[in-house]
């Protein structure tokens, strides 16, 4: 038998953090004095404590190890908890390095002329993307949701993940008309070369060019709301005198819930005139 103290020395697991444990009843010591409340644990309960480590390792909750403890999953279980998790992982990454890239932006920003924007507009290139889309004339914004869900639905069939693929909305038409939006909704799918669209499908591949100078302003909710940060982007290039070249598009920064738009956080794109200004 070890005291708490050794026994925590040798699991190189904090003697607190054995008594939260007992607490929650997660691991509890082999023997605990009545009169004391001194706790001794055995050299054999360093397996189970070595598991509850590594599955807290591998991010799942204390509550979910503690069920995994009384009723231990089998491999094909345990391998679909792993792969849940890995998916959480592998969006919140996702969503990480889209951060990383705006505060890149505006360190950028920063640097270039010593100031960043009170509208938060900035300046940057965009590159070229690989997009799976369809191309609508829709008469609303609530029209547009439902393709954006059509797109979601048919392009589950086609992307092993859908939910990684940035969403991109651009806006074709040369002028603005809320009943008449010429509006192409597509996924950037870069790194899936062989994708094979079947016949009845409504989606296309194709390359979205680059862009070597994007006006860009972030806005959260409705796209009825827009106008709120088009007229930043209207400021901001009135300050520098130059004129817009080409469709907008609004890059989604993380998968939307179409029924749900008023909680999307969208990256607005306006392509400027390049080797010149207004």
């Amino acid at each position: 038998m070890f005291r708490i103290g050794d026994f925590s020395r040798i699991a190189r697991v904090s003697a607190r953090l054995l008594r939260f444990y007992d607490e929650l009843g997660l691991f509890r010591p082999a023997h605990a004095d009545p009169q004391t409340g001194y706790r001794s644990y055995t050299i054999a309960q360093l397996a189970e404590l070595n598991r509850i480590t590594v599955l807290k390792e591998l991010g799942f909750s204390l509550e979910q190890i503690g069920g995994m403890l009384k009723s231990p999953p089998d491999a094909v279980a345990l391998r679909h908890l792993l792969l849940l998790k890995r998916n959480d992982v592998e969006r919140t990454l996702a969503l990480e390095a889209q951060r990383l890239r705006h505060i890149e932006t505006r360190i950028a920003q920063i640097e270039s002329d010593g100031t960043l924007s009170i509208d938060d507009v900035v300046e940057r290139s965009e590159p070229a993307h690989r997009l799976l889309s369809l191309r609508r004339t829709v008469a609303s914004f609530a029209e547009a949701r439902t393709w954006i869900g059509a797109l979601r639905e048919q392009a589950r069939v086609l992307l092993p993940k859908v939910h990684r693929c940035q969403l991109v909305v651009i806006a074709h038409a040369p002028q603005f008309e809320a009943d008449e939006l010429d509006a192409e909704f597509g996924f950037c799918v870069e790194g899936l070369d062989a994708l094979t669209i079947p016949p009845s499908s409504l989606l296309q591949v194709r390359e979205l060019p680059a862009v070597p100078r994007m006006a860009v302003c972030v806005r959260a909710g409705l796209p009825e709301d827009a106008h709120l940060i088009t007229a930043k982007i209207g400021r901001f290039l009135a300050a520098k005198g130059d004129a817009l070249d080409g469709p907008s598009r609004e890059a989604f920064l993380q998968l939307p819930d179409p029924k749900r738009m008023q909680d999307a956080v969208v990256e607005m794109q306006f392509p400027l005139r390049t080797g010149g200004t207004a």
